[in-house]
């Protein structure tokens, strides 16, 4: 099962937008992968910018901008290259693409950094399905995550969730949020305060009221009749109970 994996085309949310990883995939296995992959996932990934981990394969110039056209036609920008072999890096450079992720444990070229010993949790971009962070998702700053993404913290007018799976907010919800972004009705939305500028769930569309909410209410927003609805959200095993 490792094996396979490893040659299959991988797209991860990651906290500067997407890592597709090519895995043991030759240049022309992951083309054709990318073109079957892409049209399947365009509604999650349509808008986002994304980095391509390509291990050790060494890629030029022409490689790289035929890689690019290919996620353009699907609404998709590929900011950097990551790369072991610097040929690659240096042709990355040339189109004036970034050949690492932003707080990634490797220097300007790319190299591995010695690791440091630390007691507290990594704070670099999380390689995986689930995103869990505890911070203020800012204006400007977009989250995606094939999975779903529980965050701590607020999420600030003019930023983006999209996921997969669900979207929990301890905090207040004010950005635009898009759950179950590759089709599935059954993703909901929770949120301490749950007043964003639009709701997403699969297709379904949702403006916020003009008017303020003043109390703090825990809100869950799902897909009932063919249209999302907000509720009192009550997480399982929170009920009241006697003592």
């Amino acid at each position: 099962m490792i094996q396979q994996a490893m040659n299959q085309l991988q797209i991860k949310g990651v906290n500067d937008g997407l890592l597709i990883s090519l895995g043991t995939l030759t240049y022309a296995e992951f083309l054709n992968q990318l073109e079957q992959s892409l049209p399947e996932k365009q509604a999650f990934i349509q808008g986002s910018r994304v980095a391509i981990d390509v291990g050790p394969m060494k890629l030029n110039s022409r490689h790289i901008a035929e890689i690019s056209t290919i996620l353009s036609r699907y609404g998709v920008e590929l900011w950097s290259v990551l790369s072991e072999h610097e040929d690659t890096r240096d042709a990355a450079r040339k189109l004036e693409l970034g050949t690492r992720l932003g707080g990634s444990q490797t220097d300007l070229n790319g190299k591995q950094l010695p690791q440091r010993q630390s007691t507290k949790p990594a704070s670099d971009p999380i390689y995986q399905e689930n995103i869990i962070l505890k911070e203020t998702i800012r204006s400007g700053k977009s989250l995606h995550a094939e999975g779903s993404i529980v965050i701590i913290g607020d999420v600030n007018p003019g930023a983006e969730i999209t996921a997969g799976g669900d979207v929990i907010v301890w905090g207040r919800l004010r950005g635009l949020v898009h759950a179950g972004a590759m089709g599935d009705e059954t993703a909901v939305i929770c949120a301490l305060v749950l007043n964003p500028t639009q709701l997403r769930i699969a297709d379904k569309i949702a403006i916020a009221p003009d008017e303020k909410q003043t109390a703090v209410i825990p809100e869950q927003a799902t897909i009932r009749n063919g249209q999302i609805v907000a509720e009192p959200w009550q997480p399982k095993g929170l009920s009241k109970k006697g003592h």
